[in-house]
């Protein structure tokens, strides 16, 4: 057998072994780097053994995101569709910077950009996949700058009186932070708005924090489609409106929840975004194809090319369509996209859209054994994310004792100002029995706890 077959047997075997290990690591980082401190890197090793070894520590070393009882951030196991996708990319290893050095690549990601486009509910889309939804709300970023400041492009952001703000819930993923520091406009260019009770962001307090600050001005706009803590989806219909009465570039960071969109019954749920100037979503989400997997879809393909495009006499000439060099942050670029078109196009819109069904049934039965067995849920999503608390447990001791015992992960949030208990549905695998086996374990935890 030729290597590459030998290591597709060696992951065949480790998907089949799944279910049955621990989710929480059973060997120590020490003993690990152990054996890597002993590893010759001069000589070299036999590829399959060296493969095997490590396939073998990484099963037993570390959180499994990918079993069905990891009830954490988003990180499913990746559909073997999926994993095909970057074995084929890999092989293959087309350079996705031109359109024409790369043709079947560029049709592809094209088609399924308009496609999860249309689902937004626009008619024409422009885009490109990323590296995931911070590169893609990086895009939106410099896009908003240049959509402002036609000369942002060329001066940059210090001929500007009034410093760029971005506006985003409180509960908004912190990567803005990260990308207004990489912008230049520094960490303070970010504003954080409090979110009501019901944890999204209102138009209203976001009006009311425009009004307060005459320093700021409002360049970019950020809704947000399932909040990482605790799965709030803003008001984004509202959010639109302040968005055009200010002239801010509108942008809803939809990396996890977005995926939602897929199924017809869901799409009312997302009111407003289809009035978005450019969405996140990220396919290594609740898509489940390997990491990384983002896609930023807009609307404006000026302000990509105005943000992006330089010109050089080793690239090829420049044709009619937008070449992804000159349209985005990376210039040599991974075929991103087959990984998802695999996946969607062997499961289909429709086979996608009865895995999330179901997963949100199961975040439904999580929260009524959770209630049924005492627990409180503090947050209130329709997404299978659910946040919980006990009556006097510490929430942080229970989350420990369940991770400790090995039968599935779950972490903590802060909720208005304490701590409470966080479980998402994340694996396409997670059944009832896994949702009884964590209640379980959650309520022997409670008891020692509370001893």
């Amino acid at each position: 057998m030729s290597l590459l077959t030998e290591g597709a047997s060696l992951a065949d075997a480790y998907l089949q072994g799944r279910a049955g290990r621990p989710v929480n690591s059973t060997r120590g980082l020490d003993e690990f780097e152990r054996w890597l401190g002993k590893l010759d890197l001069h000589a070299g090793t036999d590829p399959l053994r060296l493969a095997r070894d490590t396939l073998e520590w990484m099963a037993s070393c570390g959180v499994h995101s990918d079993h069905p009882r990891y009830f954490g951030l988003f990180n499913p196991p990746a559909l073997v569709e999926g994993v095909l996708g970057d074995l084929i990319v890999g092989v293959v290893n087309p350079q996705l910077a031109v359109v024409e050095h790369a043709p079947v690549a560029a049709a592809i990601e094209k088609r399924l950009i308009n496609e999860f486009g249309a689902l937004i509910g626009w008619t024409r889309t422009v885009g490109h996949f990323t590296s995931g939804g911070s590169e893609a709300n990086h895009t939106a970023l410099l896009a908003a700058l240049v959509r402002r400041y036609p000369q942002w492009a060329e001066a940059g952001v210090p001929r500007y009186d009034r410093r760029p703000g971005i506006y985003a819930s409180e509960h908004a993923h912190l990567a803005w932070i990260k990308l207004a520091r990489m912008a230049g406009l520094g960490a303070d260019a970010v504003r954080l708005i409090p979110a009501a009770n019901d944890l999204r962001m209102r138009a209203a307090d976001l009006r009311r924090a425009l009004n307060q600050e005459a320093a700021l001005d409002p360049v970019l706009i950020v809704g947000t489609a399932g909040t990482t803590a605790h799965g709030a989806i803003d008001d984004l219909s509202e959010l639109a409106d302040v968005a055009r009465d200010v002239g801010a570039h509108f942008h809803v960071d939809a990396a996890w929840a977005g995926a939602g969109l897929i199924v017809p019954e869901l799409i009312s749920r997302y009111a407003g975004i289809d009035r978005a100037d450019s969405v996140t979503i990220d396919a290594h989400k609740w898509l489940a194809v390997p990491m990384g997997a983002g896609m930023y879809l807009a609307q404006d393909e000026a302000a990509l090319a105005r943000a992006f495009a330089v010109t050089t006499d080793y690239m090829p000439p420049s044709s009619t369509t937008l070449q992804p060099y000159v349209a985005s942050i990376q210039w040599s670029r991974r075929f991103i996209g087959l990984k998802l078109f695999l996946a969607l196009g062997s499961r289909g819109l429709d086979g996608y859209a009865i895995t999330i069904r179901r997963q949100v049934a199961m975040g439904d039965m999580l929260r009524a054994a959770l209630v049924a067995d005492g627990w409180k849920i503090c947050n209130h999503t329709w997404l299978p994310l659910i946040c919980f608390c006990g009556t006097s447990a510490d929430s942080q001791s229970i989350a420990d004792d369940v991770v400790q015992s090995g039968e599935a992960w779950i972490s903590t949030v802060a909720l208005r100002g304490r701590p409470v208990l966080r479980a998402c549905i994340t694996s396409p695998d997670t059944g009832e029995s896994e949702i009884e086996r964590l209640v379980t374990a959650l309520s022997k935890a409670r008891e020692r706890a509370q001893r």
